[in-house]
């Protein structure tokens, strides 16, 4: 089952987070990248040439590959809940070369587990260069990212955002979403598995078949964020996004 996305605004949002708007000469790997949508971005200084992506959408790397050959493209064929279900179970990464400057990951370990946000992560930090940076993002479920605009905290806009997106397919889906709210109030961190199942400071879900797989969503709080990786910058959202950013230098 592919996905293409067509999000772009990923660079621009990284290199607010980093302070470094000139990316030119640096070694970039994008990991769940897509289709490559941080060359896309119309503020990007990113080289093609030393532009890697690493993604388990076997779909979106050959999209990307024709579309900038320049750069590197690598299938990554490792399990992800509903974007690559058939997938090995904590597949190391494929051996690279390259030492980067910095690795980018825009909302990826918000759809994969904590077991494997913290194996991926301490991996990729084995993957920088002297002086560089692993930046990734993830959500704050009692976060309210656009007060001004939206009434509601980062759950709240993800459970009407699934039943928005099901409706979209003619589905209706019935969540009760002051319940499912009120239920998460207190906890540092949960997954949110297709739109309604929710599964508190676990990861020990039910068994879901791929046909059944629709989306798979880990929210985590700053202070828990802060806790697992202690010797990282959090920062808060910008570029108008819900995303905080975790960043991890190699000094």
């Amino acid at each position: 089952m592919g996905f293409l996305s067509s999000k772009t605004g990923q660079f621009t949002y990284f290199s607010l987070q980093l302070g470094e708007k000139d990316w030119r000469s640096k070694n970039v790997l994008d990991f769940g990248g897509n289709i490559g949508n941080m060359l896309r971005d119309p503020n990007s200084t990113i080289d093609h040439e030393r532009y890697w992506c690493l993604d388990v959408v076997e779909e979106s790397i050959e999209k990307g590959k024709e579309e900038f050959p320049r750069s590197h493209w690598i299938f990554y064929d490792r399990y992800s809940f509903f974007f690559n279900p058939h997938g090995v179970e904590l597949l190391k990464l494929p051996p690279i070369e390259e030492t980067f400057d910095y690795i980018v990951a825009y909302s990826v370990f918000t759809n994969t587990s904590r077991t494997d946000m913290l194996d991926l992560v301490s991996q990729l930090e084995s993957k920088l260069a002297n002086g560089g940076a692993l930046a990734f993002t993830f959500i704050d479920p009692h976060y309210s990212s656009w007060p001004d605009r939206y009434h509601g905290n980062n759950l709240v806009w993800r459970l009407e955002r699934e039943i928005y997106l099901e409706g979209e397919k003619g589905n209706t889906l019935d969540i009760d979403i002051p319940r499912l709210a009120a239920e998460a109030k207190d906890s540092n961190w949960f997954v949110l598995v297709n739109g309604e199942d929710l599964y508190l400071e676990t990861e020990q879900t039910r068994h879901y078949a791929p046909e059944e797989q629709r989306t798979y969503h880990m929210f985590y709080t700053v202070d828990y964020m802060r806790s697992l990786f202690p010797n990282a910058e959090i920062l808060p959202p910008v570029n108008d996004e819900m995303q905080h950013c975790c960043v991890i230098r190699r000094l």
